[in-house]
């Protein structure tokens, strides 16, 4: 990490190794956001547990997740996140256009409509802050209540992710630039 070294595990105290354990049960590594985060274990206990029950247990496709957060991550611009999440959104069924249109800060082309929904509630809520009620209805109309709380929660952690990553200018995995 560029401005934290990550923690070493002989420098964990027993609340961290515990949380760090947690964490790796879930995840091939504990990377991004969560080794600044286990710094202050209370955060990263309730991050883990959001983040598990949005991507994990949520209801909502992986195909629409990856789209909120590719927008989100691409609008606060964090690297980290964009290079984690472009491969496995292109897994879910994103096309290659899709993603390089976010990626370059295009509205891409979407035929599906729950995409287009999704991709314009998310980008007005970013750019606009309160959606307008006209895209509030037809959001909550196409999705659901549950869904539509669902979906912007989403938006909501990626963009807790996206700052703390910038914040601590934590590097990609390999060194990439996706937005250079």
């Amino acid at each position: 990490m560029a401005r934290l070294d990550p923690l070493k595990m002989e420098e964990l105290t027993s609340e961290q190794r515990v949380l760090h354990d947690e964490l790796f049960r879930n995840r091939k590594r504990v990377s991004g956001p969560f080794p600044i985060w286990l710094r202050n274990p209370a955060v990263a206990d309730a991050a883990n547990r959001l983040v598990l029950s949005l991507r994990e247990n949520g209801k909502l496709e992986k195909r629409l997740y990856e789209l909120i957060v590719l927008v989100v991550v691409r609008h606060w611009s964090a690297q980290y996140a964009w290079a984690a999440h472009e491969g496995v959104a292109a897994a879910t069924g994103l096309s290659a256009e899709t993603i390089e249109a976010i990626r370059h800060r295009r509205k891409p082309d979407l035929k599906k409509d729950d995409e287009r929904l999704i991709y314009e509630t998310v980008s007005e809520l970013l750019e606009r802050k309160p959606l307008n009620q006209s895209t509030y209805d037809r959001f909550v109309k196409q999705f659901g209540l549950d869904l539509a709380i669902e979906i912007i929660s989403i938006a909501g952690l990626y963009s807790m992710v996206a700052t703390v990553l910038n914040g601590f200018d934590v590097p990609t995995p390999n060194g990439e630039r996706p937005f250079e």
